[in-house]
């Protein structure tokens, strides 16, 4: 896994990004549990607003 974001080249971000949108939709359809959602929620926001300040 990733600790910085802010180190990610941008196809990476956004490939991440899109892989952590389809991890919570597959969590969420597998009943996962709330823990794993609650995780997978604040990575694609964290994702969401490195992509936001980037202007992609």
């Amino acid at each position: 896994m990733y600790d910085d974001v802010t180190t990610l080249g941008s196809d990476e971000l956004t490939a991440i990004l899109a892989e952590q949108r389809a991890l919570l939709g597959e969590s969420v359809a597998n009943d996962y549990g709330e823990a794993y959602c609650i995780h997978a929620r604040e990575r694609i926001e964290e994702l969401e607003a490195e992509v936001a300040r980037r202007g992609l």
